[in-house]
């Protein structure tokens, strides 16, 4: 029966198609570990980790691309979009903490749509990086992120499309919003603590230097008043033992004149 072929035909074409959906799967599951590994070792500054995690998400990504060019629709459905979304982050991400030029969707092979998602997570990303730094004491650069987040926040809500355009942007971008402010809130916090902690070093510092000051004159005074007593016994000690030699001189004398008298 011809149907009998046709079927066996179409049979043939699906069996293909589901073992590259299979392979889209296990490829776009590597790409999200990977992408996650990278995002991990940027917030660990290690370079060498998220360089190696980038890679290895790299060649998933095309080895998937390489899949999709024979079935296009798994570019749209399926676990790959969030992969590109996934990937987009963790790139995008690490540029802005290295203060690098960010990739563009063409570089990162990726869908606009998934790169735009991607783009609102790793400024999220920022206020995570924007904490670590104000917990190492490292205010400028806790403020370049705030300023990163500003304005990519500022660029992220002109793009006014629907969910069928591009999926979560709007709750996306209201997150930002959030996340911004209480960042913002955080960053003048420390820098106010800052300033304070400041004041305090200074006052202490003057008070060290006051203290010492006059310890050192106290100091001096008492060398002082310690001089003028042993100079005022010496010329009382001198006075009196001079004044003991005299009188014994005298009685020398005396006793002399009453001995001449009598002989």
């Amino acid at each position: 029966m011809k149907l009998d072929g046709i079927l066996a035909d179409i049979d043939g074409v699906l069996k293909i198609k589901d073992e590259r959906r299979e392979e889209v799967i296990t490829l776009s599951r590597e790409i999200i570990r990977k992408a996650g590994s990278a995002v991990f070792s940027t917030h660990k500054k290690d370079e060498g980790g998220r360089a190696a995690s980038l890679e290895a998400a790299r060649r998933a990504l095309e080895r998937a691309l390489e899949i999709c060019r024979s079935q296009p629709e798994f570019l749209f459905v399926g676990p790959l979009p969030q992969a590109f979304q996934e990937f987009a982050e963790a790139s995008i991400l690490s540029a802005l903490v290295e203060g690098g030029e960010v990739p563009s969707p063409k570089e990162l092979k990726v869908p606009v749509e998934s790169y735009v998602t991607g783009l609102a997570d790793a400024v999220s990303e920022m206020r995570r990086y924007a904490l670590d730094s104000l917990r190492r004491d490292d205010f400028g650069e806790a403020e370049r992120a705030l300023t990163i987040m500003d304005d990519t926040y500022s660029v992220l809500r002109k793009l006014d499309y629907p969910r069928a355009v591009i999926p979560n942007l709007r709750s996306k971008v209201d997150a930002i919003r959030r996340v911004l402010e209480a960042t913002r809130g955080d960053v003048t916090l420390s820098h106010q603590g800052l300033l304070i902690r400041g004041s305090i070093d200074r006052a202490l510092r003057t008070g060290m230097a006051d203290s010492w000051e006059g310890k050192g004159r106290g100091r001096g005074g008492e060398e002082g008043e310690g001089e003028g007593k042993g100079k005022g016994e010496g010329r009382g000690g001198g006075a009196a033992e001079g004044g003991v030699e005299k009188g014994i001189g005298r009685e020398g004398g005396e006793r002399g004149e009453e001995t001449e008298k009598r002989e």
